[in-house]
Order: structure tokens, then C-alpha cells, then sequence
């Protein structure tokens, strides 16, 4: 009886582990059409932001985006190791947010950067494609309740 009873935990776990991942996905789709809202919007009035001279802060901007999106994956994968059966409800959403918000961070400025201030598209580009992939990447997985604590 008592075995019956920790399945149905199990179960009752895994469900949760799933509404939550559903939950996590929708925040990064999100934030990718926000993004891509901002992206076409640059892409409109670049034109009128043609600044040579600028032409440094498109370079270190991708470089930023670029540092920001890759550490999103290993702060990730810190974040879920922390995550045991017991605070999961605490700990399992936030471990997504702040790379989430990394990722959103650096692509923002890069984009920005790229179409608002001094118009390079091709930096602007890379820049959203790479924090595309990297949300895309840190969304969760199907096995990451099997990384989980006791």
C-alpha cells in the first residue's frame, strides 16, 4: 500500500513537473516575440541611424550579447542542480528565469545597439539569432525531473 502511495506521489510530481515546463516554455516564447517585435521594429527605422563613428559599440554589443547568452547555459544547469524533490515548487521555475532574462538582456542590447543607434543589420542579426537559440536552448527538457535530488 504504502509503495501505491509513493507512485502516485510520483506521479502527482511528474504532472507538476510538466504544467510548470509548460509554464516555462510560454515565458521564453514570450520573450522571443518580444524580441522579434523589437528586431522588425529596428529593421524599420534603421536607416536614419547611420553613425560610423559608432561603429565600436555594434562590436562590443555582440560581444556582450554573446558572453550574456553563453553563460545563460551553464547558470542554468547550476540553477537546476539546486532543485531537489523538496523545493521544487520554489526553486524549479526560477533556475529558467534568470538565464531567461540573461539571454533577453544581451540580445536586447545587441539588437538595439545594432538598429537603433548605429545601423549594422548584420550584427543585429547575429545577435538576435544567438539569443534566440540560446532560449531555445535553456527551454526545459523532458528528463530534467530525473536530475533532481531526493
Amino acid at each position: 500500500m504504502a509503495e501505491v502511495n509513493k507512485d502516485k506521489g510520483s506521479l502527482a510530481k511528474e504532472v507538476e513537473l510538466l504544467i510548470v515546463a509548460r509554464k516555462i516554455r510560454y515565458l521564453g516564447l514570450v520573450i522571443l516575440l518580444g524580441v522579434s517585435l523589437i528586431f522588425v521594429m529596428g529593421l524599420v527605422v534603421s536607416a536614419t541611424n547611420i553613425n560610423p563613428q559608432l561603429y565600436y559599440l555594434n562590436i562590443v554589443s555582440l560581444i556582450f550579447c554573446l558572453v550574456l547568452c553563453g553563460f545563460s547555459v551553464p547558470l542554468k544547469n547550476i540553477l537546476i542542480k539546486k532543485v531537489t524533490l523538496d523545493n521544487f515548487e520554489a526553486k524549479y521555475f526560477n533556475a529558467y528565469v534568470l538565464p531567461y532574462a540573461l539571454c533577453d538582456f544581451g540580445g536586447l542590447i545587441c539588437i538595439t545597439t545594432s538598429l537603433f543607434v548605429n545601423q549594422n543589420i548584420i550584427f543585429a542579426a547575429f545577435g538576435y539569432f544567438s539569443m534566440t537559440a540560446a532560449v531555445i536552448y535553456n527551454f526545459p527538457k523532458f528528463d530534467d525531473h530525473k536530475k533532481f535530488r531526493e
